[in-house]
């Protein structure tokens, strides 16, 4: 893993932590929101990307995908 990314994760797993059973989250909300607007673009579509993929893969068994928030285009994801 690209080491921007790794401190990425990092922020990601100690923040899901905090996420309650059934919380909505979307990745900036997760990571932090004024935090996230200050990283590369393409890290913010990188680190995207390899969540769902994780996701998907079961790398995060309590963490579901749902469909994209309409109101910001965001990716909306859910702690079972």
């Amino acid at each position: 893993m690209k080491e921007s990314m790794k401190s990425i994760f990092d922020i990601f797993d100690t923040n899901l932590k905090e996420i309650r059973t059934n919380e909505k989250f979307s990745l900036p909300s997760l990571y932090g929101e004024s935090e996230w607007v200050k990283l590369y673009i393409g890290d913010k579509v990188m680190a995207g990307n390899q969540f769902l993929r994780q996701v998907r893969q079961g790398y995060y068994p309590d963490v579901k995908e749902l469909p994209k928030d309409n109101q910001h285009g965001r990716r909306q994801y859910q702690k079972k």
